[in-house]
């Protein structure tokens, strides 16, 4: 696995993981691939270069829930349900929207089972919250912790 993405605790049989490159679209899609099943996904953040394109087909197949936290998440939302349209109708992911990353880090774990896996993965800058990558894996990593 990438060595950019930190095992931050396993508990209960769930893998909590933190991308520190995670502050683009594209390292999502690059982090998502490193997983060999679908994960729970906290993200946050935006990307004017966005592609919905490679973000959405890498969400339908490597997420099952997808946690959004805070106020710049919009493009990361549009960019799945673009997708969840025609040959992907049928495919059920859940989307849950949490003002703070320590509801988001609440609702991974009250709708996680043994063997998944949660990881955050900011998909752009999370300035309007944090004041970068290790400030919000400090969060993160306490709101683990604190589990």
């Amino acid at each position: 696995m990438d060595g950019n993405i930190e095992l931050v605790r396993e508990l209960n049989g769930v893998k909590y993981f933190f991308d520190h490159n995670g502050n683009s679209s594209s390292r999502i899609v690059s982090t998502l691939g490193a997983f060999n099943q679908k994960v729970i996904l906290i993200s946050a953040g935006y990307d004017d270069n966005i592609s919905c394109d490679s973000l959405g087909d890498i969400l339908v197949e490597k997420v099952k829930h997808l946690i959004l936290f805070g106020s710049a998440t919009a493009m990361i939302e549009m960019s799945l349900m673009r997708k969840l349209t025609g040959k992907n109708q049928g495919i059920d992911i859940r989307i849950t929207h949490c003002p703070t990353l320590k509801q988001a880090v609440d609702c991974a774990f009250l709708s996680s089972k043994p063997d998944d896996i949660v990881l955050l993965s900011a998909a752009g800058s999370c300035i309007d919250i944090y004041n970068g990558t290790e400030d919000l894996y400090d969060d993160y990593k306490q709101h683990i912790l604190d589990l």
